[in-house]
């Protein structure tokens, strides 16, 4: 039968280092994922305040309509004068 000698310090070395890379690598990991959500959060900043100035546009566009037919005048059917006088205003045609 033939033995096999392994020293201590080079199992605690290889399991060191294989920890510190395992380590590094999902450091890695970390630091990619934090990169894509700052990249999404700022991307979804960015949507939202183009959906912010298209309601901005949208309230001025209505708002400016709502002045044009505001600044519209109103021409009376009768005039006041007429109406004042009119005592059959509200008698039917048949009566």
């Amino acid at each position: 039968m033939m033995q096999i000698t392994v020293h201590f310090g080079l199992v605690a070395l290889g399991l060191g280092s294989a920890f510190v890379v395992g380590l590094l690598f999902r450091m890695m990991q970390v630091k990619s994922l934090r990169k894509q959500i700052l990249e999404l959060e700022r991307e979804k900043m960015q949507d939202h305040a183009e959906i912010l100035q298209l309601q901005k546009q949208l309230a001025d566009i209505q708002h400016t309509k709502y002045n044009q037919q505001a600044a519209t005048p109103v021409v009376p059917l009768m005039e006041k004068e007429l109406a004042a006088g009119d005592l059959s205003k509200n008698k039917r045609a048949s009566q």
